[in-house]
């Protein structure tokens, strides 16, 4: 677990001017440890500083999952790396930096930072386009957001089952109504491919790679309560409610991501990248 390495010299904008300690990656996949003030902080300066020469910025949310895909697939890797921000999502993330000796400052996942963000587009007039999920599920979300948010601006939306010509039309229409936030729900590692290929070519503040978000904001799926989330076991919950759903995270990725973590700390280098290749080639 080092500092990232992937990032190009024409991503030089997109990385943040970030202390060692905020700087790290787990298992090659970039994670920026910061607090949640510093977050804001640079979420509200791309939201202001938009320029449509350099297109949009793309933040993206690493957790257990996202890295284990990343295993598996390089190119996700890559997206994150190239991210104007990756942050640090869930307890897995978290029990990691603990074990490298870098704690990881905030649990900055998308279901609790959105719904804030969303308070500060009301206060300031920001505007929003929701792009993803099922339609019946983006229905459902718009109608919550209106109800929570009634001073939210959500210029557009349209659901994420889209053809290669319906897309193009997608893009279209983002180009026109230019919202300071998109967010973005298609899945990884499909939504960070998206953001990857169009946000230079979008006239938007922030392109968001949110997941299942629109789930959680339509009422579809239910959050662990308040508690069960201060002790970083709302996985729990989730799979009590979702077992089919979540079985291939809770006792695959997990506990792989976890045996990872206790093996780079503690098991001779050649040990560990025994296992790294065993996982990368199957």
């Amino acid at each position: 677990m080092t500092a990232p390495s992937e990032i190009s010299a024409s991503q030089a904008r997109s990385t943040p001017n970030f202390a060692d300690d905020e700087n790290m990656d787990i298992f090659g996949v970039r994670v920026d440890n910061i607090d949640e003030d510093k977050a804001f902080g640079l979420l509200h300066g791309y939201m202001v500083d938009r320029s449509s020469d350099s297109g949009a910025r793309s933040v993206y949310f690493t957790n257990v999952h996202s890295i284990h895909l990343s295993q598996k697939d390089p190119s996700l890797r890559r997206f994150i790396s190239r991210a104007d921000l990756a942050l640090a999502d869930g307890s897995g993330v978290s029990i990691a930096g603990k074990m490298a000796g870098n704690p990881i400052k905030a649990n900055l996942n998308g279901t609790d930072l959105l719904p804030k963000l969303f308070g500060d587009c009301e206060d300031r007039g920001w505007t929003v386009y929701l792009f993803g999920a099922e339609e019946r599920v983006l229905k459902l979300c718009l109608d919550q957001l209106a109800g929570r948010f009634p001073g939210l601006k959500i210029v557009g939306s349209h659901h994420g089952y889209v053809s290669e010509d319906t897309e193009s039309m997608v893009i279209d229409e983002i180009k026109e109504l230019k919202p300071d936030m998109l967010l973005v729900a298609l899945g990884s590692p499909r939504q960070e491919s998206w953001i990857d290929r169009h946000a230079s070519g979008l006239p938007v503040g922030i392109c968001f790679a949110v997941g299942g978000l629109f789930d959680f904001m339509s009422g579809e799926k239910q959050r662990a309560p308040n508690w069960m989330r201060r002790f970083g076991i709302e996985w729990l919950y989730r799979l009590a409610i979702e077992p089919k759903g979540k079985w291939d995270r809770t006792f695959v990725e997990m506990p792989l991501f976890l045996t990872r973590v206790f093996l780079a700390r503690f098991a001779p280098q050649f040990v560990t990248d025994f296992i790294n290749r065993r996982i990368q080639t199957h």
